[in-house]
């Protein structure tokens, strides 16, 4: 590490039995430079780094407050005292509040108390000077982060806006239509598909066609929330409520009062939960924890599931008048591999994204890689294609392009042997997989989940939901993997 710079004091005096004593009094702490005139002296400010000038105020053909001025116009940033006799204090007033000058020190002037000012100066220019560079730092980052911001949100516009959701098959076109029909209609929507297929983005294609475009759209995974937490979650608590409620809390219907809320995977909201869910869906209110009264909302209910309500219904698992207030009208979400129209430009986007993401340029995909990955069933859904392309992009040389070979073992091995669509079977069936596949599929899981907690910390809930999972379903895996 560097030595820290020595402060740089110019000292300025006509008289050179003073200009000595100032040079005396300072050499030992400072590097000390030394003008006969205020002339000569302006000439060093202009070519040195001073940090401080101390001036006799009364010299021939330029003053101590002039020379001050002119140095404050070339570098604002010096500390300037005066050095001046009792009938010359006036003189000062006005330049010292002109901010001319930090201090002015009387004749005679005592060693000790100069050294003492010359110090304080120096600590106030270096706190100016810590000030200054933090606001600078401030206001990088803070740039920095609007620019991130802005590629983030128009990423993210790209990605989930209402006209480019990214598709290409004539099933999302219909799906899409559907969606924008019933957007306009303030009633209950279900969504219904294979986790990663894509029900979020469906959800707020409706939001954003809907009254409530301009309003908030709150997304809650219903299966992320702990049993013991999911009614003060959902519909908020009064102070007082428990031990802890030391203030109001808003659920989650009050924060998307007037605009959507988008429940996600609904079929594994707690039995205890669907009955005050479905007060709010059929009735508008909501009863806070603690609150002596309901209160109303306005709130349009997108809900999604991967699981089979019905046969949830039949099985005890979830109510029945529960599942008829959200079946108003169903979308299904169909699987990636009843779409394989969408592969290529989600590859495309895909692509593009990660290699922003880790700030690489490669030269493409060749056409035999991009083949693999359109015939390919992926189980996971598009979310399975988003990582595996980041994996692509990972591990290909920069400037090189992504070729068969790449791509993962369990996806060649798949499409390998068992075609997609095989001899005689119907548009868009999946042959069987392979015997070992279910291995390699365990295994490209457990490497994902053991990358994603390392990118949280650790944290399970955070790796839940970037995952895409319950933290349920997460800690079940964990176990299954053995991963602690």
């Amino acid at each position: 590490m560097s030595e820290p710079r020595q402060p740089v004091l110019l000292v300025v005096d006509d008289e050179p039995a003073n200009l000595q004593k100032l040079k005396r009094t300072f050499v030992a702490e400072y590097r000390v430079l030394e003008a006969a005139s205020g002339e000569e002296a302006f000439a060093i400010a202009g070519r040195e780094d001073v940090d401080l000038v101390i001036t006799d105020q009364k010299m021939p053909r330029m003053s101590g407050i002039e020379l001050l001025k002119r140095i404050l116009k070339i570098k604002p940033d010096v500390m300037r005292i005066v050095l001046t006799g009792y009938t010359e204090v006036e003189d000062l007033i006005h330049a010292i509040n002109d901010g001319h000058v930090y201090r002015y020190i009387t004749k005679p002037w005592d060693p000790v108390e100069l050294r003492i000012v010359v110090r304080q100066a120096l600590e106030k220019q270096a706190l100016e000077r810590e000030n200054r560079r933090l606001a600078e730092e401030l206001r990088q980052a803070n740039e920095r982060l609007s620019r991130e911001n802005q590629a983030l949100q128009g990423d993210v516009r790209r990605f989930l806006d209402a006209e480019n959701i990214i598709y290409r098959s004539r099933a999302m076109a219909d799906i899409l239509d559907s969606a924008r029909r019933v957007a306009g209609v303030d009633t209950t929507v279900l969504l219904t598909g294979e986790t990663g297929t894509g029900k979020e983005l469906v959800a707020r294609f409706i939001h954003r066609h809907s009254r409530r475009a301009g309003e908030v759209f709150v997304a809650v995974n219903c299966g992320a929330i702990p049993r013991e937490l999911a009614e003060s979650e959902f519909f908020g608590y009064r102070k007082g409520a428990f031990t802890g409620a030391v203030g109001h809390k808003k659920g989650y219907f009050q924060v998307a009062d007037g605009g959507t809320l988008f429940l996600d995977e609904v079929g594994e909201a707690p039995m205890e939960l669907q009955v005050k869910l479905l007060r709010a869906l059929q009735q508008g209110e909501i009863w806070p924890v603690g609150a002596e009264k309901p209160g109303r909302v306005d709130v349009r209910v997108v809900a999604s599931t991967n699981r089979d309500l019905q046969a949830e219904v039949r099985a005890g698992a979830f109510r029945e008048d529960l599942f008829f207030r959200l079946n108003v009208f169903t979308v299904r979400i169909p699987p990636l591999a009843e779409r394989r129209d969408d592969i290529q430009p989600l590859v495309e986007f895909f692509l593009e994204r990660a290699q922003a993401k880790m700030n690489r340029r490669l030269a493409g995909m060749s056409a035999e890689a991009l083949h693999l990955l359109e015939a390919y069933r992926w189980p996971g859904n598009v979310r399975q294609l988003e990582n595996e392309v980041e994996r692509l992009v990972l591990l290909t040389t920069e400037g090189d392009t992504i070729e068969a070979d790449a791509v993962a073992a369990y996806i060649r091995d798949d499409t390998g042997r068992s075609p997609a669509a095989a001899p005689g079977a119907g548009a868009g069936a999946v042959a069987d997989p392979p015997v070992g596949l279910r291995r390699q599929t365990d295994a490209f899981e457990r490497g994902l989940i053991v990358a994603a907690l390392d990118a949280c910390g650790g944290n399970r809930t955070h790796t839940a939901a970037r995952l895409g999972i319950t933290r349920q379903s997460l800690l079940e895996k964990m176990k299954r993997f053995g991963i602690r």
